[in-house]
């Protein structure tokens, strides 16, 4: 087993569909540490964060953020995804009331099970 320190989310813009932005790997086990979005636009823009399991969708059931506004200029430190793990196959997915006018990153552990 190997614990290693990972950029789960490297700095990227948010979608304005809802869209996948990380998947932990076959055989690794992945801990949100930390998971930040800022808005680079001159407007407010929401967010909505979901934590989906394997095999499943984002929705209702496995939303953790839902329409956080972010105003402009403003950096949200999401304290509601932190601590949380993600099995093999389960994923990040985001999605912006606008496009291209937040970008998100996210760090934490990985964890080798095999």
């Amino acid at each position: 087993m190997s614990v290693q320190p990972v950029s789960i989310i490297p700095a990227q813009p948010v979608p304005a569909a809802t869209t996948a932005v990380y998947t932990s790997p076959g055989g690794v086990v992945t801990r949100i540490d930390a998971l930040g979005v800022c808005n680079v636009v001159a407007v407010p823009v929401q967010v909505t964060i979901y934590l989906v399991p394997s095999g499943g969708s984002a929705g209702p059931a496995n939303v953790t953020s839902f329409n956080q506004t972010i105003l402009p200029g403003q950096s949200w430190n999401s304290p509601n995804e932190v601590g949380k793990v993600l099995a093999p196959g389960d994923a990040i997915a985001v999605v912006a009331t606008a496009a291209a006018a937040l970008t998100i990153s996210a760090g934490g552990l990985q964890v080798t099970t095999s």
